[in-house]
């Protein structure tokens, strides 16, 4: 379990699953896939024409043009500790948003060379667009990771759905997965654009991904999420953090939804991991019977227009994880999907549907 490393909020995702040993490369087990705790199947096999959401990740549209493919083997990716070993075509101020999707084609239970012929079919996959993000999507092939040569590759990708969504065509036997650089809006204020800072001389820019906040207010946190906290005692403090770390933890995978959560939710990564402290030390949970309470936190992440946004969350102090992932009470008004935090010491990802 990790101690140092502040848990990679962009790959912990929808996953009650424990990748098992089913190819080379091992992925999800289907078993596991449709689990009491997964709201959304995350390994599906796709026969027929349309879309298809895989587990909360991502989505896959086909279009079946001959009999030459008649199945998609779709699943939320599991081997991060696999993705992270894959020569980085990357550029270094964009940052991958763990996990991904992976797919196989395959024609009466045998896998198909790749690329699938757009002649045959032609194949899309949209991951979710957060509006704080410049986004595009890569892939790695399959056949490649097994002859121990594998690099992302950029593909072409394009803005969709009212920009809620990045696609790309997804026509190899792989791994797809979204990256993204934070850049403040071109022309935008902080007056109109509350996750960035305007300078003295009216630039906006990006504030840090981490900070400790010791005071009661509002703070912006990479240009990513909002953190609004009133402390009614002294001694408190709270450390936000938004972090692209290239050591990935491995128990991340294990997180599952609540049983309970509404379908069809798409998870707009990257999201905020926020712990609480007393005295320095991070505190498990807050607002234990007292009086007065300790205080009141508020979270809050830009808006999808038109999409229904949910805030979840799952428990974790850095030494000790508690799923699953949860969803809040949101609320949205002027351009902000707003929640009260738990008093737990958590992680905090926006979801759409």
């Amino acid at each position: 379990m990790k101690k140092y490393i502040p848990i990679l909020v962009v790959i912990v995702l929808v996953l009650s699953i424990i990748g098992v040993a089913r190819s080379n490369p091992a992925w999800a087990s289907p078993k596991a896939s449709v689990g009491v705790d997964a709201p959304l199947k995350t390994l599906i096999d796709v026969t027929a024409n349309g879309t298809s959401n895989v587990g909360g990740v991502c989505q896959i549209t086909a279009a079946f043009l001959t009999t030459n493919v008649d199945n998609i083997e779709a699943d939320a990716e599991v081997p991060i500790a696999q993705s992270k070993t894959v020569t980085s075509g990357v550029p270094s101020d964009q940052h991958l948003l763990f996990p991904g999707c992976h797919f196989v084609f395959s024609k009466g239970g045998s896998t198909l060379a790749d690329p699938v012929k757009t002649t045959d079919a032609t194949l899309k996959v949209c991951f979710g667009a957060s509006p704080e993000l410049q986004m595009a999507i890569y892939y790695y092939r399959d056949e490649d990771y097994k002859n121990s040569n594998p690099t992302w590759n950029l593909l072409p990708s394009t803005m969709e759905d009212n920009n809620r969504l990045i696609c790309a065509p997804a026509q190899y036997n792989g791994v797809y997965m979204p990256a993204g650089l934070v850049v403040p809006p071109a022309g935008s204020t902080a007056g109109d654009y509350q996750l960035f800072w305007t300078v003295n001389d009216g630039t906006v820019e990006t504030p840090p991904s981490e900070i400790t906040v010791t005071a009661s207010g509002a703070y912006a946190i990479g240009g990513i999420c909002l953190f609004d906290a009133r402390y009614d005692v002294s001694g408190l403090s709270d450390t936000i953090q938004v972090q692209y770390p290239l050591n990935y933890t491995e128990d991340t995978k294990t997180v599952p939804f609540d049983a309970y959560s509404v379908n069809g939710d798409l998870f707009y990564f990257p999201g905020c991991h926020i712990w609480h402290l007393r005295n320095d030390v991070v505190q498990k949970e807050m607002n234990m019977p007292s009086t007065p309470t300790d205080g009141v936190w508020k979270i809050c992440f830009a808006t999808i227009p038109d999409k229904t946004m949910t805030i979840y969350y799952y428990a974790d102090d850095l030494t000790t994880i508690v799923p699953p992932w949860k969803p809040l009470v949101t609320t949205t008004a002027n351009g902000m999907a707003c929640a009260d935090l738990v008093d737990f010491t958590a992680v905090y990802v926006p979801t759409g549907k």
